[in-house]
Parts: C-alpha cells; structure tokens; sequence
C-alpha cells in the first residue's frame, strides 16, 4: 500500500517527536493524516490504537467509513460497527473513540493515540492528565494531537508548548496548504463567511474565535506590566467558589479616573477553605479592601470566609432578572471597559499605538489565568438541532469562566456602590460596627 501525501502531511509523518501538535483549518488534510499515521503504527508495531474525537458521533461520522475504505480488505480480520473498531491480521487493533465517556478510556495501553478537534474537548487538562496520558506509559508511545482552532484556549496552550524545545512538536497549516482543494473553492468561502469565521476554519487563526464573549480582548492592549498602586486608590475582591473546580479571587484596583486595573489573582482547585482563605488574607492587597464581592447563591461559602476574616457581599443582582440576564448584563459592563475609547489616554499605560485610544480595563501580566479565561471564554454554540431556540439571547458555555464571573461580581457591583454612594458593609465590619 502506497500513500502520497500532500508536503505538510510528509513534513509531519516524517518528524520524530514523540507528540506532535497540528492546527490546521478545514479541509487541509489533517483527519487523513491521523488515519495514515494510525494505520502506519499498527502496521509496523502489533498493538492497541485510538483515534479520540470530542463524541462518538463525532468519530464516527468523520473517521469510520473513511477508515474502513482506506485500509485493504485483505489487512482487515475483522471489524465492528457498534465499537467502532478493527483489527489487522496481525492482531493490531484500532479503535474509534469519544472523549465524552473518560472512564471508557481508562486500564488500557495503548502503541499509539491520535486525538482529533481537541480544541472542543472539555476538560482537556484532567482528562489528559488523569486518563489518557497514562494509556501511553507502558510502551512511552506517541500521540498526536490535531484540531482547527477555538480562540486562546487549551490547544493554544498546546501548541505554545510545541513551539519549544522537548518531546513536543507543533505546526500551523491553512486549507491553502492542501494543493488538492481549488484555491477558488476557498476564496469563495473567504467571500461567503464573516471575516472571523473564516480566519478562524480556513486560516487557522488562534486569535479569531467566532464565539468569544470578549472579542474586544486584545492581551497587547490590556496585558499590560505591573506597577506600584497609589495609595488614593480603592481596591476590590471579587470570589468565585468551587472545590473541584478552581476558587477564584481577583483584586481590582480602581483609580481616580475610573479606570480598572485586575492587579492580582488567587485561583486554585482542590484545596481546602483555610488554605483558600490563608492565601487570601496574606495578599498584600488585602489590607486595602473596600469591598469583597461573590456568587449571591453562595451563602455557605460566605460564612466559612467570615470565620477566617474575609467578609464577603453578595453580588449586586439586577432587580426581576433570571439568572442568564443578570450573567449577560455583567457581560455587557465588563464588555464596555474593554472597548477602546478614541483619545482616551491613561498616565500608567503605554500603548495605543495606532491612535484608537485606551480602554478602561486592564490586567497586570502576572494574571496568567485571567488573561487565559479573556481570550477562551465564550458563548454557548447552537446547533441545528436547537433550531427552535436560535433567536434565544446567547449564553456562554460553562468552561473558562471563575475568573471571568469573579471579575463580573466587581463591576456590577461597583457600578451600583458608586450610583448609591453606600459605604461597603464589610468595610464596617471590619471596623467593629457590625
């Protein structure tokens, strides 16, 4: 059996790194690829090897018939539909899988692993770290990892680390890069789509994301370096609470003009409320409070902090609005900070290089996952099959979002402080009133 592949799939199939990282836009070739490659392990070495999809559905729809053609018949021993499987003659096995079922993936070694569109896998970090990057330790097998971008989020963390040297590898290819689609096909679709949308599929394009809730964020603009905080200006808390998911507390630090600066953050998971709670209270900001901020469905967390001296008001809610408003009315404030202003200046911050003027939000660069949650955090997609629902206000999906609620706790609520004039009731806790 020959294959001719196409010059970047030969420079990828060539290369000797253990983990390889392809961001490719639609139609460049790169499910074939994963197959080949598959099917060139199995050949070589007897053994188990998955190709992992975000769904079964997924899987089967892009990879099984495909699969089953591209192999020759006289290879195959036997195969199965329901499991998504076939084994050679020489006992090697391919298996077709979805990431949605983690413990399906678990007990098993695998020769080899090709995990596709791993940018809209959920819970990529634990299910890599807790499931599937064991299943390669036995026999140190490869894997490679491929997908069309989704704004900055795990992939893009990925593919950085493939940028640097070690056992990962990663490349950028366009569906310009596949000689087999028509260059005309694609300016077609250049002409036909939103520029984000096709910079995004065709391009492979990292920084456009069509359903980033924050498309206003531009870590150039609003990453800026840390400084020392006059001591004139107010600083906040804003809390998100989890436990298996991360606790988030961020401090934001407003100046006399009304611009926010995010100068801090505390985000970790799996911890207890006292390490949570030691942390928070031993930040150098926190002396500097006005106000703390949280979750107003959090009463129980708001009593654990308050008996290790973290005084926190429930978020400001809008009056006779639904949860999904209140979340979309936060959007829309933080959304207006992150706008740039034409001639708008600031004395703390250089930049605005191209004369559009300076936004009123910023975030020190130390905030590394904050500044990650800004360029992941995005709407929920609907599908065709929740047509019905199409004209429904958009909701962002429930991924990438403590420090995003945390910092949407703050702005709401401060914009509601500074209407009313109130002194923060925490404050006068602390001071003995309460």
């Amino acid at each position: 059996m020959k294959i001719k592949l196409i010059p970047w799939q030969k420079q990828v199939a060539t290369d000797d790194h253990r983990f390889r990282i392809i961001c490719a836009g639609r139609r460049a070739g790169k499910s074939v690829l994963s197959r080949m490659t598959v099917l060139k392990w199995a050949i070589e070495k007897e053994g188990l090897y998955w190709i992992v999809s975000p769904t079964y559905k997924q899987s089967k729809m892009i990879h099984w018939r495909e699969l089953i053609k591209e192999i020759p018949r006289k290879w195959i021993s036997k195969k199965n539909e329901v499991e998504l499987s076939v084994e050679l003659q020489n006992s090697s096995r391919i298996e077709l899988k979805g990431a949605e079922n983690p413990d399906a993936l678990r007990g098993v070694k695998l020769r080899g692993l090709v995990v596709d569109e791993i940018a809209s896998i959920r819970n990529w970090d634990w299910l890599w770290s807790e499931v599937l990057r064991a299943t390669l330790t036995d026999y140190r097998a490869p894997a490679i990892f491929i997908s069309t971008p989704k704004g900055f989020n795990h992939f893009y963390e990925l593919y950085e680390q493939g940028q640097k040297e070690g056992d990962y590898k990663s490349w950028q290819f366009s569906s310009y890069d596949n000689p087999v689609i028509s260059e005309e096909e694609i300016n077609a679709a250049k002409k036909q789509l939103t520029e984000d949308t096709f910079a995004q599929e065709y391009m492979a394009d990292f920084r456009k994301h069509t359903g980033l809730v924050y498309k206003d964020f531009d870590r150039k603009i609003h990453a800026i370096q840390p400084f020392d905080v006059p001591d004139n200006w107010e600083i906040y808390r804003g809390l998100d609470f989890g436990s298996a998911n991360p606790t988030v507390c961020l401090w934001v630090a407003v100046d006399t003009d009304g611009n926010f600066y995010l100068v801090d953050e505390h985000y970790a998971s799996g911890r207890t409320i006292d390490y949570h709670a030691g942390i928070i209270n031993s930040n150098r900001y926190s002396q500097r409070v006005v106000a703390s901020y949280g979750d107003p469905s959090g009463k129980q967390w708001f009593d654990e902090f308050a008996q290790r001296g973290i005084f926190i008001t429930p978020a400001t809610k809008e009056t006779g609005t639904n949860f999904n408003s209140w979340v979309r009315y936060g959007i829309e404030k933080v959304s207006e900070l992150l706008k740039r202003q034409p001639g708008r200046q600031n004395p703390h911050v250089v930049g605005d290089e191209d004369g559009q003027g300076l936004p009123r939000l910023f975030i020190f660069t130390g905030c590394v996952n904050a500044i990650r949650e800004f360029e992941a955090y995005r709407w929920k997609e609907k599908t065709v099959a929740q047509a019905q629902d199409l004209n429904e206000p958009d909701v962002p999906e429930k991924a990438n979002d403590h420090a995003m609620d945390a910092i949407r706790y703050i702005i709401c609520s401060y914009q509601k402080m500074s209407g009313e004039k109130e002194f923060p009731k925490e404050h006068l806790f602390q001071k003995g009133f309460y």
